[in-house]
């Protein structure tokens, strides 16, 4: 006999785990079908099992794809809107995600809405997988009776993050590549190379020249002062992220991001391009500008344009229009803040919004479109200053050697 370890479900629904002897697994599914109870799934049940225990602890530091969710969302999207109760849904849509992590995380949002929990209480237990968009929306949601359009206006917000971070990854892929690249040279001419010179000239009582001298210093730190270069490496990362964890840390930082060259006004396009879309989608579903601002801007990561969109909030709190306080702001082009003012007077804001995020979709997609073109002169010159000092670092040597053999 063997031990398994099973899921079911009985009549009514409810879940049930359990560990039981059986010949085989298809004799345990056909004892637990005798008794009114349907398998989920049925494990062979080995604690000493190093596979089993070696899989389970790679599949902890496995995180589940973006994509995964964007697909869990539209599908339980489209349940909902067929009027399909949402343990129901969850039970339909459950059975066709393909991770099994995320099996077991909707699993458990369904096991705490059983329990009397909400959808967004649920979801929030499971932060390492839902962002905070996907959770403020759902709360949204349920209070306003429209769960499935918030579901689906999430997945196509999502798909538009997943769309620009592919981008991003894209145009970044080469410059990445030549680092790379350059650092495995640099570490094999520092570590086999250069040291023979030093060697060699050393037996002849004879001076290197100053680039194979630096190269050889730099070889000479690293193998000796290893430690030291970790320890300092590991508490700049300390530090860093203890700065990090205060709000005036954060926002520092996060002003200092948009300060980039480049990359900083790439962050700004792709912020206001989600800041817009959400608030565009949250208005069009019938949520209140004040709480749809509210959850933007619990939702945006960067903190200066999340304490913006706070102020912007407060503002439109005390009676003013949206297109001021977004003015006064100064993040928001002046085109921006224009079709925002129109849109407010011709009573069509989600539209305008809309249209505000596409203008700034075009943009980043422009300055990704040439993050590839504005980063090369500065490769280049990198990649040329380096080449320069390995090729003096290596031929120099070369050449004083004819001089050193000339006094021997």
């Amino acid at each position: 006999m063997t031990k398994f370890e099973y899921k079911a479900r009985d009549q009514n629904g409810a879940l049930s785990v359990g560990v039981v002897e059986a010949e085989s697994a298809s004799a345990l599914a056909r004892q637990l079908g005798g008794q009114g109870i349907r398998p989920i799934s049925i494990l062979k049940k080995n604690e000493f099992d190093v596979s089993v225990q070696l899989n389970k602890w790679l599949a902890s530091f496995q995180k589940i794809r973006k994509e995964e969710v964007i697909v869990f969302a539209r599908q339980l999207a489209s349940v909902l809107e067929a009027g399909i109760p949402l343990v129901d849904g969850l039970e339909a849509v459950v059975q066709q995600l393909v991770d099994k992590k995320f099996q077991a995380v909707i699993f458990e949002v369904k096991k705490s809405i059983e329990g009397g929990e909400s959808f967004s209480d649920s979801l929030d237990k499971h932060r390492d997988v839902f962002e905070p968009l996907i959770i403020h929306m759902v709360r949204a949601g349920e209070k306003a009776g429209i769960l499935d359009d918030v579901l689906e206006r999430v997945s196509s917000l999502l798909e538009k993050d997943l769309e620009t971070a592919n981008k991003i990854k894209s145009a970044t892929r080469y410059p990445i590549i030549v680092l790379v690249t350059l650092g495995i040279a640099f570490t094999i001419l520092t570590t086999f190379v250069i040291p023979r010179f030093s060697s060699f000239f050393g037996a002849f009582k004879a001076e290197l020249p100053l680039p194979t001298r630096i190269l050889v210093g730099i070889n000479f730190v690293i193998q000796h002062y290893w430690y030291w270069i970790i320890g300092l490496v590991g508490g700049l990362i300390f530090t860093l992220r203890h700065i990090l964890a205060t709000d005036k840390g954060r926002y520092g930082w996060d002003k200092l991001i948009l300060q980039t060259p480049v990359f900083g006004a790439l962050f700004i396009k792709i912020y206001l391009s989600r800041f817009a879309r959400m608030l565009s989608a949250m208005i069009k579903s019938g949520i209140p500008i004040l709480e749809a601002l509210l959850i933007t801007s619990a939702t945006v990561e960067n903190k200066v344009l999340s304490g913006a969109i706070v102020t912007i909030r407060d503002e439109v709190s005390s009676g003013k229009n949206l297109a001021e306080p977004m003015k006064a702001a100064g993040l928001f082009p002046p085109i921006a803040v224009s079709m925002v003012a129109i849109g407010e007077r011709a009573g069509t804001l989600e539209k305008m919004l809309n249209k505000v995020a596409d203008y700034f979709d075009r943009e980043a997609d422009y300055t990704i479109d040439n993050l590839t073109p504005l980063l090369e002169p500065i490769l280049i010159f990198g990649l040329a200053s380096l080449m320069l000092l390995f090729a003096l670092g290596i031929f120099l040597p070369m050449w004083d050697l004819i001089k050193v053999f000339k006094t021997y």
